[in-house]
This record gives C-alpha cells, structure tokens and sequence, in this order.
C-alpha cells in the first residue's frame, strides 16, 4: 500500500467525496504509468544491448520519428489554435455594456482553455501510445532473443515478413 493509499484509508469513506476520488483515481493512474515506464526501461537494459544490430536501432529511430512528427503536430496544431483566438480577439465589436464585454471575454478565455486541455490530453495520450508500442516492441524483441541461435521466434516472423509485404507495396 502506497503512502497516499494509507491516507487515503484513514479518511472515512462519507467524507471522501468526488475531489478525493478523484484524486484517488488520478494517483492510481500515476503509479501505472510509471510503473509501465519502470518496467520498459527494466526490459530495454535488459534486452537491447544484446540485439545492438542494426534492424534494431532502425527500428529504434523509427519509434523516436513517429514520436517526433506527432509532437510536431500537436505544435502546429497549438500555433493555429493560438492564432485563430488571436484573430477573434481582434475581431470583436466593441461591447456596449458590461453584459456583453464579459461576455466576449470570456468566450476567448474559454476558448483558451480549450486549447490548453486538448494540448495535455494528445501529450498524455502520446505518452500512453509511447509506453504501450515501446513495451510491445521490447516483448518483440525479447521474445526473439529468447530463441535458440539459427531459429527465429515466430510472432517475430511473422512481423517481419508482414512489414516486408507492406514495405514492398
């Protein structure tokens, strides 16, 4: 049980409302996200410097490039957002009476916190997606190392010749 945990089961469950849950929820999702990154970095020491070959290191850089272009777009997805309230703002008519100033004040300042949650939401989701393909692909490449020298480990094969087929086409 972690120290939050055990606070945690200390509070009485009546006076643990929706922000505590909460909190609870997002601590448990804390613990498996590091605990997914911990055991990659476990089975990446454990497993590449055995396979420093160069398909692996190809397929290394490839991951790191996927990583690198979505980032790229969720920047350039940031800039335009940033603009398009930018232009809005410059846009607005002059406000008549205080109703309406608030009003359109407001809707920029929504609209900027729109931009804001939807840029950590893709971060956190590219995380997940990084933790989950890089875990997978360390599986890959641990379940073919764990194959006798001369034989090849089947669901290893069978990507390779799939990614062959697709690289061909």
């Amino acid at each position: 049980m972690s120290f939050y945990e055990s606070i945690t089961a200390a509070i009485p469950p009546a006076l643990q409302g929706p922000a505590t849950q909460r909190l609870h929820g997002l601590g448990r999702l804390y613990a498996q996200s590091a605990n997914r990154q911990w055991h990659n970095g476990l089975t990446a020491a454990a497993t590449l410097p055995a396979l420093a070959n160069p398909e692996t290191w190809f397929e290394a850089w490839a991951l790191q490039q996927a990583v690198w272009q979505r980032l790229q777009k969720q920047g350039e997805q940031w800039w335009s957002g940033l603009t398009a309230i930018h232009h809005e703002s410059g846009e607005l008519r002059r406000a008549n009476t205080m109703s309406k100033f608030f009003e359109q004040e407001y809707n920029l300042y929504a609209q900027f916190g729109e931009l804001v949650g939807n840029q950590f939401t893709s971060l956190f989701e590219l995380m997940d997606n990084i933790q989950v393909d890089y875990g997978y692909w360390l599986a890959q490449k641990q379940a073919g190392a764990a194959v006798p020298a001369g034989g090849e480990h089947a669901a290893v094969a069978s990507t390779r010749q799939a990614r062959r087929v697709a690289n061909a086409a």
